[in-house]
């Protein structure tokens, strides 16, 4: 096949010239099914055990992450209860934070081991 090597216009056996450009024309090899390169085939990622129970890990962890307020209000009623119904403010405030910081502190940890565990442990096959 030959082609102009300035606007690729192709031509057929017999011309040397090209009519658009004047440039003289080049022999391109035509493209068989051995100089073809093959398509790259789609990747798929093979989930297993390990990293189901790190998925499950992570979401465990950002379920924690979310509702760390109310699960320290709820520790929070309990505590409440244990000390007969009432407390003073400023040590109830003091066991709100910190019970609040606890959560916070799981489910950052829970959710960095599961991410992290998922990320490794998934393999991807070509």
């Amino acid at each position: 096949m030959l082609v102009c090597p300035k606007c690729k216009c192709e031509y057929e056996e017999g011309y040397t010239v090209c009519n658009d450009c004047n440039c003289e024309l080049v022999r391109v090899p035509e493209a068989t099914y051995e100089n073809v390169p093959a398509k790259r085939t789609q990747e798929i990622i093979r989930l297993d055990r390990r990293s189901l129970t790190f998925g499950a890990v992570f979401v465990i962890g950002i379920i924690i992450l979310i509702s760390s307020t109310g699960l320290a209000d709820t520790e929070m009623a309990i505590i409440m209860k244990a000390h007969g119904g009432s407390m003073d403010t400023s040590y109830y405030l003091i066991y709100l934070e910190q019970t609040i910081i606890k959560y916070r502190t799981l489910g950052c940890i829970l959710s960095v081991l599961g991410g992290l565990g998922v990320l490794i442990n998934t393999r991807i096959r070509k």
